[in-house]
């Protein structure tokens, strides 16, 4: 039976309460006043009820009332969509629109395609069921298919209806895969906002990764939330304490317990020393402050940035960089740049060039990018922190300031999307190349989070994978409020995930009909792969006697007064084709193929 509610249920119920119990009263009390009801005259007075009847009419309502909600609860549920062994937590779902939710509700996590254009919206008491009674029903009950069939399908509303009384919403990302063989459970218990994950694979302790597969001849392991069931791979491998024991060298665990007592013991310092520099140069805009970090191996693309910035006579006033070698000091300084070296904490990195993705000087690396967006938060100052790879078509603070975009302004952090659909890096796919930062106590004790995490950046091997799983927990433990851009957002910061795959993006930055403010040259494998495709796109800027394996001969002399942007830095771009299955401003039909499995080539 389904259940009735709203005024005018209670009102035909009252009715056929109160007429019965009206009518007795009066035959008992006198017959000819029964007549005058039942043929009243329009100029008669109205007849008082007295308070004795009035309380009976009331009780009786109330009985009634209960007697339907208690027929509700003991009809076993026969026709419902959810029993009652479950009435705790799943009282009634509908569909709703799972565009209609992105957007009316963003999440800032970035909207990945599927072919699902629904989700599955569960109520966990009748309270939070809608107003609106015919789709309360239909939220208990379903859609009936034909009056003899006692199955039943979800019904559909719009989100504000479905929503109305829902005070609080728990939202779970799932995946999208048509091959996973994935089950959820939901259950009433302690209440828990963290997803356990539990695999069919063997114990991996002594086993080799690929003995560490998904069987499902196996029970159900509780595992880490990002293995792998597929490779039997655990992307959050934690640290060691030791490497060797024996010769007393120390693992990754207990490096960082190192650096951490180098910086804790010269934090104080260094931001003392930062506020000065900041003040001195004059470096702060609407209290943000552009952030970069470089080695000597990556002093090129740093070149490039700044060239290629001037060129397009984009200010460079407010960009501080933390270079982590001499070398690369001394060029930031002869470029003109507010430079900061931290000799103490980021001495100690490597100099050279990271040869690929993930290589042991790249992790190295990492912690520079932890420790410079910390810094200047700790200051108070909001950070724009990006990458060296980078080249700005318009100043993208413009974006960050704009006070009208209401949209992005209620965000604590804003990150370019990365265009990964890997685990590691879900739900947010948050490129760590690319990010603005406000400054408060929520992302303050995210980047020393960060900090403390860095045995893990190293043994992972990556910085973003790290950052973003903090993303991940600070969002849902503090509140932190976490944006990365989407869909138009996504073609104004476009990165490598663009340059290698969304090429009508491209052609429209060739074409100058693009509204991005920068290209990020992510996604690519070293440096001398990023030279060569911001060649061929117009967008190198650096001579070529600026580009040496050998900077020390660069930066003989004193180049503190910014003398290297005459000298290194070219007003037009420096081009040349290398590639023809690579974006390029003009097309590249005489160069090879860097990808031979490619059939389709840029300007086809």
């Amino acid at each position: 039976m389904f259940f009735r509610s709203g005024i005018l249920n209670i009102i035909l119920i009252a009715l056929v309460i109160i007429l019965p119990y009206y009518f007795g009263y009066i035959n008992a009390v006198n017959e000819s006043k029964v007549q005058q009801l039942q043929t009243p005259n329009c100029n008669d007075a109205p007849i008082e009820i007295s308070p004795t009847l009035r309380q009976l009419i009331d009780k009786r309502v109330q009985q009634e009332l209960a007697h339907e909600e208690d027929s509700i609860k003991s009809s076993n549920y026969k026709d419902t969509i959810f029993p009652k062994s479950t009435s705790s937590y799943a009282v009634g779902a509908l569909r709703i629109s799972r565009d209609e939710l992105m957007q009316t509700y963003d999440f800032g996590v970035p909207i990945k395609s599927a072919t699902d254009s629904e989700a599955i919206l569960i109520y966990n008491t009748r309270t939070s069921l809608p107003s609106d009674s015919k789709l309360k029903n239909e939220a208990i009950h379903g859609i009936q298919h034909q009056q003899d069939d006692s199955s039943s399908t979800l019904a559909k509303s719009s989100v504000s209806k479905a929503m109305q009384n829902c005070d609080t919403l728990n939202v779970i990302f799932t995946s999208i895969n048509p091959n996973a063989k994935d089950c959820h459970v939901i259950t009433s218990n302690f209440e828990s906002y963290h997803i356990n994950r539990w695999l069919r694979v063997p114990q991996f302790e002594g086993l080799k990764p690929k003995e560490r597969i998904l069987n499902s001849t196996l029970p159900l392991r509780h595992v880490g939330r990002i293995t792998l069931g597929k490779n039997g791979v655990d992307e959050f491998d934690l640290p060691e304490l030791w490497k060797n024991f024996k010769r007393k060298e120390k693992g990754f665990l207990l490096q960082h317990f190192d650096r951490l007592q180098i910086f804790l013991e010269n934090v104080d310092t260094v931001l003392k020393e930062l506020k000065s520099l900041l003040e001195k140069r004059n470096v702060v805009r609407d209290n943000t402050v552009v952030v970069l970090t470089v080695n000597a191996g990556q002093s090129e693309l740093l070149s490039n940035f700044i060239c290629s910035a001037r060129s397009r006579g984009l200010s460079t006033d407010n960009i501080l960089v933390f270079p982590t070698d001499e070398e690369a000091y001394k060029l930031s300084q002869g470029l003109g740049i507010a430079t900061y070296f931290d000799a103490k904490n980021l001495g100690i990195l490597p100099s050279g060039e990271a040869k690929a993705y993930g290589d042991p000087i790249f992790a190295s690396m990492m912690y520079a990018k932890v420790l410079c967006v910390l810094y200047v938060s700790l200051l108070g100052h909001d950070v724009l922190f990006q990458d060296v790879d980078i080249v700005w078509y318009k100043d993208p603070l413009t974006y960050f300031h704009d006070k009208s975009n209401v949209a992005i302004q209620e965000f604590d952090i804003l990150f370019q999307h990365d265009g990964s659909a890997q685990p590691r890096y879900n739900p947010y796919s948050a490129n760590s190349g690319f990010y603005y930062v406000r400054a408060n106590k929520k992302t303050a004790y995210l980047f020393t989070s960060l900090l403390y995490h860095g045995a893990v950046i190293r043994k992972s091997k990556s910085h973003q994978q790290v950052l973003v799983q903090l993303l991940n927990e600070h969002s849902s433990l503090f509140g932190l409020k976490v944006k990365v851009f989407d869909k138009i957002q996504t073609d104004m910061f476009p990165g490598g995930f663009h340059y290698h795959q969304d090429w009508p993006t491209m052609h429209k930055i060739i074409e100058g009909t693009s509204n991005a403010y920068l290209l990020h040259m992510s996604w690519t494998e070293n440096k001398v792969n990023k030279l060569l495709f911001f060649r061929q796109m117009g967008e190198w800027y650096v001579r070529d006697e600026c580009i040496s394996k050998d900077i020390t001969k660069l930066i003989e002399g004193d180049v503190s007064d910014g003398s290297l942007v005459e000298q290194c830095c070219s007003i037009e771009p420096i081009f040349s084709c290398h590639y023809q299955d690579k974006p390029s401003k003009i097309p590249c039909p005489d160069s090879p193929k860097i990808d031979p499995k490619r059939d389709k080539l840029f300007w086809q």
